[in-house]
């Protein structure tokens, strides 16, 4: 028999989206990204589209686009996704941490430039 397909929380959906904007920011394909996790990029590209990332691939991602995930998140994530399991009832602060984590594009700060302007 088929496992009947799981359909991704919402937040996953979040988070496969922010990382699919910043990996198009770099210029950055699937399969570039897909290489590091050693993965197929049609294997990748399921974690784009809201397919539950483990942690340590969320990490190297994370490595690969710019944007480390500290400890404190994994931790965290960890622990909100365990009592997501275990009440089977979607914790929305995940997707606020895949905010934090992986910011869109525009919104993160250009770099300063110096330099004399006169």
């Amino acid at each position: 028999m088929k496992k009947a397909k799981r359909t991704p929380f919402e937040h996953e959906i979040i988070l496969g989206k922010n990382i699919w904007r910043l990996r198009d920011s770099l210029g950055l394909g699937p399969r570039d990204i897909g290489k590091k996790l050693k993965m197929t990029e049609k294997q990748y590209l399921q974690l784009e589209r809201g397919a539950l990332i483990p942690l340590p691939k969320l990490e190297i991602i994370g490595k690969v686009l710019g944007h480390p995930v500290q400890k404190r998140y994994i931790r965290k994530i960890s622990f909100l996704r365990k009592l997501e399991m275990e009440t089977n009832i979607e914790q929305r602060e995940l997707a606020d941490i895949y905010n934090e984590i992986f910011p869109h594009p525009d919104d993160v700060e250009a770099p300063i430039e110096t330099g004399e302007y006169f």
